[in-house]
């Protein structure tokens, strides 16, 4: 065998694990989570906000922002998320969880929906009066707890507390 074919064989597998491996693009996270940390804390408005998420093929970026951080605001007007409209300790739990998934470095492990598929659910789901979006919310959370999302686990999400510098123990 010459040197060219095993140098074009060892390149085509290099090329296919990366493929196969989780997208992790961490200045796109990073990115989100200061973005994420300035809304939360009251720093910027929504629309400043929407102005800086980054565009990336890291699933973590879309799941984290049409899940999370684009539900705890209305697009109608500009505000920040302070006085009347700060978030409930739930959701800023919610959003502090995303922010330190962000941090992680952990590939996003939840189910994913091309946005085709996204599409017809929502077809699905307005046809069906909610029944699809329901049955599909039931089979993505199985054995998953969903009260540590967008971590997979507790564990997960308590060795990400004990790992990261990013939080200072006092919240945000």
């Amino acid at each position: 065998m010459s040197n060219k074919f095993i140098q074009a064989n060892t390149t085509s597998w290099r090329g296919l694990i990366q493929a196969l491996e989780p997208m992790i693009d961490i200045q796109a996270r990073s990115k989100l989570a200061e973005a994420s940390r300035s809304l939360v804390a009251g720093l910027i408005t929504n629309h400043q906000f929407d102005d800086r998420i980054p565009i990336s093929s890291d699933p973590a970026i879309r799941e984290i922002y049409n899940k999370a951080f684009w539900l705890m605001y209305c697009d109608l007007r500009q505000y920040r998320l302070t006085g009347r409209d700060q978030l409930s300790p739930q959701v800023r739990e919610v959003a502090v969880r995303c922010i330190l998934f962000l941090k992680s470095g952990l590939p996003y492990g939840w189910p994913v929906l091309s946005r085709s598929a996204a599409m017809l659910l929502t077809i699905a789901n307005l046809l069906t009066l909610s029944i699809a979006g329901r049955v599909y919310s039931h089979r993505a959370k199985r054995s998953r707890d969903i009260s540590y999302w967008p971590f997979l686990s507790s564990e997960q999400y308590s060795a990400a507390l004990r790992s990261s510098a990013y939080l200072s123990g006092n919240g945000l």
